[in-house]
């Protein structure tokens, strides 16, 4: 009997213990019910709709036009084209702007651009806007992040905010150019004379 005994309160022991190890809590204080968050990326995108009738042919030459403009500000790499759309990757170069920073986040902030044409109508998109640092010691990574990929202690949280900001007015800077160079028609592009 005091075998049988045994046995029952090992096992009961046993199920106990793999019930309350085995749980785990993944609800969090702005996450309530343990099911985890889509992240929403930051993307900037419009529907631009031309007054005049222009064929979709027309508005991606003035796309394209777009891609091969040189910039002061950013360099544009990686351009594909297909039937309707263009893709091109933006580099812009970023430093502290303090003479003593608190943190060197000297590096590049680098986005995707992709501009979708049809009759009378173009949709641009920029996405995937990041920050990689130069040393790689301070990446502060996707602009989506609440914590820099390198961590909080190595990034504070107003540096990391700041630095967000500055990303975000560059892939404003980029979607105001791309603006003024599509209303004109690919004609009137501006060729570089020598």
């Amino acid at each position: 009997m005091t075998t049988y005994f045994r046995l029952i309160l090992f096992s009961i022991l046993v199920f106990f213990t793999g019930v309350f190890f085995g749980q785990t809590n993944t609800a969090t204080p702005d996450n309530e019910d343990g099911i985890p968050k889509k992240v929403i990326e930051t993307k900037l995108s419009e529907v631009i709709t031309i007054p005049d009738s222009v064929a979709a042919s027309e508005l991606l030459k003035r796309a394209v036009n777009w891609v091969k403009l040189e910039s002061t500000r950013y360099i544009k790499t990686g351009g594909s084209t297909t039937a309707s759309k263009i893709e091109c990757n933006i580099t812009f170069f970023t430093k502290p702007k303090e003479l003593n920073p608190e943190v060197d986040y000297s590096g590049k902030i680098t986005m995707k651009v992709s501009i979708e044409c049809k009759d009378s109508k173009y949709r641009y998109t920029v996405s995937q806007i990041r920050h990689t640092s130069k040393a790689g010691q301070t990446t502060g990574g996707s602009v989506d992040n609440v914590v820099p990929e390198c961590g909080r202690m190595a990034m504070g949280e107003n540096v990391w905010r700041k630095l967000k900001s500055e990303a975000i007015k560059d892939a404003n800077l980029v979607v105001s150019e791309l603006k003024i160079t599509m209303e004109k028609p690919a004609t009137e592009a501006t060729t570089e004379e020598w």
